[in-house]
């Protein structure tokens, strides 16, 4: 079984339940899954490590029967396999060179060649099985890979299929349905899950590999590492082995000497202005930081760029810092900052909800397959003591973050200031390849606890900010008298938000209580008239 993502965002063939969330917070369902959005970029992060990684050895038949099984046994609704297979090999035919595909009239065959040489005919399977379409993508890839024998390796051909098919077939799934090949599904494991390495990011340049980043408090930022320094050799192995040629090593293989058992040393030599230096390192399991706290005033304010293992641990970190810090006083409110924090592992947005809610759901979610119809419940306790607490969102809040906000909102925890959010309310489940790559596979709908259904249109904030830049103006009807009856009227889903009005109204309110019961009034009043999707919590999609 594959583990679950949100974004919607995981890659372990039975699902793992993090420390954070204890069994009874699952009320119905199977144990809960890690999910994960879908990571924008790939830098290439030195010694990441952690799930499969290429295997040459893999055939094209392990490579599809996998791929195909797994789309068909979890994907959200029952998938067509003739239109996923068909234009996957439509799709084949443009990106791969000198590929020629062609449908046969009636649908009954296709038709491929490549280049010059005689084409073959394959003939398609007549039902719905998918391990009979696997067959059919194996027999097509191995038949092309021998007639492109001269155009390069055959290993490359293979995957560059292997690509195209999964591309072509899942681009007719939803728009987060994807396949990530094996290099990039290492970095995106590493992003969420951490790695066992030194803490750099590398550039390759002439010289050698340029450390462009280095993880606060990683072992390469403990051994003295810094930015700019450029790596010329690693475990007593020149990166330049030739001489004078560049490096002979690519950052796959950087990765590969830099990576191994978390606790190990790896000597690693670097040049900088004064010279050679040579430091011993002791590997050790990183996870990148996504959040960051200050204190504005009185208030707490804290940021969560994303969802990976370590975010729910270290907000609340950064919650016990500025809660007890020397001679500040507790922040007598705090602000949550989600303005462009496009998801991460579910189970991370369960975990930082649950920081701040005493009871009650958190989450719901409902899908085709049994293990994705799961339902969660806050355990006991407030890490912020109930003092109030102020959510920011924009348009690029999505996936795990509107899980949160959605939580916060729902529950009556927080109120919600800015625009509305970017709108992805489906849930991946992150399922391993043979070859190393992974297929993010849309597997279940998220609803609020209040039953709201937010996929494609986002979650409304209480109070809107879109198109505003003065916070003056954005509070007038609230501090009115009576506050003017209004209907609520579209925010639009803003990306890239100023930093300063969103915040500033939030200390605002956050600074005079009267003015922010106002605000959660008509909170509730917005919430209040945005039916519930009863369909969907009784289990039909």
């Amino acid at each position: 079984m594959a583990q679950a993502t949100c974004r919607a965002h995981s890659a372990q063939p039975t699902h793992i339940r993090p420390a954070h969330v204890r069994p009874d917070r699952i009320r119905r369902g199977a144990a809960l899954a890690r999910t994960v959005a879908a990571l924008a970029g790939a830098l290439a992060l030195a010694a990441c490590v952690g799930g499969p990684g290429d295997r040459g050895n893999v055939t094209a038949e392990q490579f599809y029967q996998s791929a195909y099984g797994k789309i068909d046994e979890l994907y959200l609704e029952p998938v067509d396999m003739r239109r996923l297979v068909v234009d996957g090999l439509v799709h084949a035919g443009v990106v791969v060179p000198d590929l020629t595909v062609t449908v046969q009239p009636g649908g009954a065959a296709v038709t491929l060649a490549v280049g010059r040489r005689a084409p073959r005919t394959f003939a398609l399977p007549p039902g719905p099985d998918a391990a009979s379409w696997a067959h059919l993508a194996a027999l097509t890839t191995d038949w092309t890979v021998a007639q492109s024998a001269d155009a390069g390796p055959g290993d490359q051909t293979r995957e560059t299929l292997f690509r195209a098919m999964l591309e072509g077939g899942t681009a007719d799934l939803d728009p987060y349905s994807r396949y990530s090949v094996p290099a990039a599904a290492r970095t995106e494991r590493s992003r969420r899950e951490g790695y066992v390495g030194i803490g750099v990011t590398l550039e390759e340049t002439p010289r050698g590999f340029r450390i462009i980043a280095v993880a606060p408090g990683s072992p390469a930022s403990a051994a003295g590492l810094l930015v700019g320094d450029v790596i010329t050799a690693v475990g007593g192995m020149p990166v330049d082995a030739a001489g004078g040629g560049g490096p002979a090593m690519t950052v796959e293989a950087i990765m590969t000497r830099l990576s191994g058992p978390e606790g190990t040393g790896v000597p690693v030599r670097v040049a900088r202005a004064g010279g050679m230096v040579t430091v011993l390192i002791s590997r050790q399991r990183i996870i990148l930081p996504t959040v960051t706290a200050e204190r504005a005033g009185a208030v707490g304010v804290l940021h969560v760029s994303r969802f990976n293992a370590g975010t729910a641990d270290a907000l609340a970190a950064a919650i016990r810092h500025l809660r007890d810090a020397d001679g500040l006083g507790r922040p007598t409110g705090w602000v949550l900052d989600l303005r462009g924090n496009t998801g991460g592992l579910l189970d991370q947005a369960v975990a930082v909800a649950d920081l701040f809610i005493t009871s009650g759901p958190l989450l719901n979610t409902v899908g085709r397959h049994p293990d994705s119809v799961q339902h969660y419940d806050a355990t006991p306790g407030d890490i912020l003591d109930g003092a109030p607490l102020v959510v920011l969102a924009d348009g690029q809040t999505a996936s795990s973050a509107e899980i949160v906000l959605g939580a916060l909102v729902d529950s009556g925890r927080a109120l919600d200031v800015g625009t509305t959010s970017f709108g992805k309310g489906v849930v991946q489940t992150v399922a391993p390849l043979p070859n190393g790559g992974e297929l993010f596979i849309t597997w279940s709908r998220i609803l609020t606890p209040a039953g709201r259904m937010f996929d494609h249109h986002g979650l409304a904030p209480a109070l809107c900010t879109a198109g505003l830049t003065d916070a003056a103006a954005i509070l007038a009807p609230l501090r009115a008298q009576p506050r003017p009856a209004s209907t609520p009227a579209a925010c639009p889903a803003e990306r890239n938000r100023p930093a300063p009005v969103d915040l500033t109204v939030a200390e605002t309110l956050l600074a005079s209580p009267p003015l922010l019961r106002r605000a959660e009034l008509a909170g509730q009043t917005l919430l209040a008239d945005q039916p519930a999707a009863t369909a969907v919590i009784s289990g039909t999609p």
